[in-house]
C-alpha cells in the first residue's frame, strides 16, 4: 500500500488482529525465569473447543537446541513433494506474524489470518470458556490459529517445532508418528535448566509411547537422557552414526563450481539415497537433512507415496531463509540466524570455504541478552576483519553494543583475537558501515541473533521470506 493511501477496511481488520496478537503475554520477547508459567492444560482445553485437530491429524514433532527449523522445513519439503497437503508450524517469524503457519509452502493471506483471529476471539469471549482460559499467550494463540488454519485446510501432515524445551512446550499436545531430537546443547538455561541431563530430559519430553524417535548425534549426558526415556516409553530409536548416517562426497572442484549447494550420500535401514543436491550449506545441514530422510522414511510407512525420488526432489528444493542465505553483491551479504555458540561454530566452519575464506570479512553483530554472549563472543570474534556492533530494534532483550564492545575489550587484553570493533546505534547504521568496511569484493556476515538477520533482511531485500497463499 502506498503510504499517501488510506488503509481500506481489510487493511484495518487486519492490523486490528495483529495488535490483538502482541497484546498477549509474549514469552519470546520477554522470556521468564522459570518454567513456571508454562503449562499445557489450557492450550488442550482450547484445543477441544476447536475440535481438536491436534488429535486428528499426523504430525511429525521436531525439538531441538539448533537445526530443528532447518530439519522441519526439510521434511515439510520432502511431504509436499510427495504430493501430501502439509502443515508448517515454526517460530519465530521473519517479517511478518502469519509465516508461522504455512499450508503446502504458503502462509495465509491478511484475509485468512483476520478471520481465523475473529474466530478465536469469538471462541475466548463465550460463556462456555472458563476465565482462567481467555487470556492466552502470545505462542498460545499462535498455535492454535496454525491448527485452525491446518483444519479448515484438511492438511494431511503438520510438521512442527517446538518453541522452547519441548515436555511443557503447547506444541506438546500432538499426536505425532515420528518425534525428531536435532541437537542438545546450551542454550535457556535459566528455563530448562544449567546441565546437558537436564535440558536433555525437557527436549526428550516430546517423546510418546511406542512412536520412533529420530535422533542426532548428541553429547553422552544428553544421550544417555534421551536413551533411557525412549526406553521407558517403548519407542524404537534411529540415532545419526548408528541406524543411518551421511557422507558429503563432492569433490572439491565441485564444491567451488556450485558453491551455494552441497551434495551428499545418505544410508538408512531401507538402503542408500546417493547424489542428493542440498541447498543449504554446512556440516551442521547436513546433519540435519540426515534427520530428515530418516524421518521422511519412518513418516513412509503411513505415507507410501513418499519415497526415495520425493525425498530427493524435497531436499533439492528446501528453501529456508536466514540459514547462510547469501544476498551477492558488491560486497556479498551473508545473513545467518545462529544464536548460540553451536550454531555460530558452525557458521564458522561455512566460512572456511574457498568462496569466503579468502575475503574481507566484516561481521555485523547482536546478541539476546538472555544467550550466552560472552562465549558466543569468544567463539565469532577471532574469525573476522573488523566487527560492527549493533542493537535490533525489534525484539526489547538486544544487548547494548557498548556492553558488547567493553567486554570484547576485556577479551583481548586477556589474550583473545580481537580484530578492530566500532559500535552503531541501528542495524540500518551497521550495515552500511559494514559493507564501507568489506569494500567490492568483500563479505558482510549478519548473525548472532535471528532477529538481528530478519531486521537486516528487511533492509537488503524486497523478496519475501515465505510466499502468501491466495486470498481464501
Amino acid at each position: 500500500m502506498n503510504p499517501s493511501e488510506q488503509p481500506s477496511a481489510a487493511d484495518i481488520a487486519y492490523q486490528s488482529a495483529i495488535t490483538w496478537l502482541y497484546d498477549r503475554i509474549d514469552y519470546e520477547r520477554n522470556r521468564p525465569v522459570t518454567q513456571e508459567p508454562f503449562r499445557l492444560e489450557r492450550i488442550q482445553r482450547l484445543l477441544t473447543r476447536i475440535g481438536s485437530p491436534h488429535l486428528q491429524i499426523p504430525s511429525i514433532h521436531i525439538a531441538g537446541t539448533k537445526g530443528k527449523g532447518s530439519t522441519a522445513a526439510m521434511l515439510e519439503s520432502i511431504a509436499r513433494h510427495a504430493g501430501i497437503r502439509t502443515g508448517l508450524f515454526t517460530s519465530p517469524h521473519i517479517e511478518q506474524f502469519e509465516e508461522r503457519m504455512r499450508v503446502n509452502g504458503h502462509m495465509p493471506s491478511p484475509e485468512t489470518l483476520t478471520r481465523l483471529v475473529q474466530q478465536l476471539r469469538t471462541l475466548l469471549e463465550s460463556p462456555q470458556v472458563d476465565e482462567a482460559d481467555r487470556m492466552p499467550t502470545f505462542f498460545e494463540a499462535a498455535t492454535l490459529l496454525a491448527w485452525m488454519l491446518f483444519a479448515e485446510q484438511q492438511v494431511q501432515l503438520v510438521v512442527l517445532e517446538t518453541g522452547l524445551g519441548g515436555r511443557l512446550d503447547c506444541t506438546n499436545v500432538c499426536q505425532p508418528i515420528v518425534t525428531v531430537i536435532t541437537s542438545i546443547g546450551f542454550d535457556h538455561m535459566q528455563i530448562l535448566g544449567h546441565t546437558l541431563d537436564l535440558i536433555a530430559a525437557e527436549k526428550a519430553g516430546i517423546l510418546k509411547p511406542g512412536i520412533p524417535v529420530v535422533q542426532g548425534q548428541l553429547p553422552p549426558a544428553a544421550d544417555e537422557v534421551v536413551a533411557n526415556r525412549a526406553a521407558e516409553l517403548g519407542c524404537r530409536r534411529f540415532v545419526c552414526g548408528a541406524e543411518f548416517a551421511w557422507t558429503d562426497e563432492s569433490p572439491s572442484d565441485d564444491r567451488r563450481s556450485q558453491p551455494r549447494s552441497q551434495q551428499l550420500d545418505f544410508w538408512t535401514p531401507a538402503g542408500a539415497y546417493r547424489g542428493i543436491t542440498l541447498p543449504l550449506l554446512g556440516r551442521h545441514q547436513a546433519h540435519n537433512a540426515s534427520l530428515a530422510v530418516m524421518a521422511a522414511e519412518l513418516a513412509a510407512v503411513h505415507f507410501p507415496q513418499i519415497t526415495a525420488h520425493t525425498v530427493a526432489a524435497g531436499l533439492r528444493e528446501t528453501r529456508w531463509p536466514l540459514r547462510f542465505e547469501i544476498l551477492d553483491g558488491h560486497p556479498a551479504v551473508i545473513l545467518d540466524a545462529a544464536h548460540n555458540t553451536d550454531s555460530l561454530r558452525a557458521l564458522v566452519q561455512v566460512l572456511e570455504h574457498t568462496e569466503w575464506k579468502q575475503r574481507q570479512r566484516i561481521l555485523v553483530f547482536a546478541v539476546s541478552s538472555d544467550k550466552d554472549y560472552h562465549q558466543m563472543l569468544q567463539e565469532i570474534l577471532p574469525h573476522f576483519d573488523h566487527v560492527v556492533l549493533t542493537r535490533f530494534r525489534i525484539n526489547p532483550r538486544s544487548v547494548p553494543p557498548e556492553n558488547l564492545a567493553s567486554l570484547s575489550r576485556e577479551f583481548a587484553a586477556s589474550g583473545l583475537t580481537v580484530p578492530p570493533l566500532q559500535t552503531s546505534e541501528s542495524v540500518e547504521l551497521a550495515l552500511t558501515e559494514a559493507r564501507q568496511l568489506a569494500g567490492h569484493a568483500g563479505v558482510v556476515v549478519v548473525t548472532g541473533s535471528i532477529f538481528l538477520a530478519a531486521e537486516a533482511r528487511s533492509l537488503l531485500t524486497d523478496t519475501p521470506a515465505v510466499p502468501r497463499a491466495a486470498n481464501a
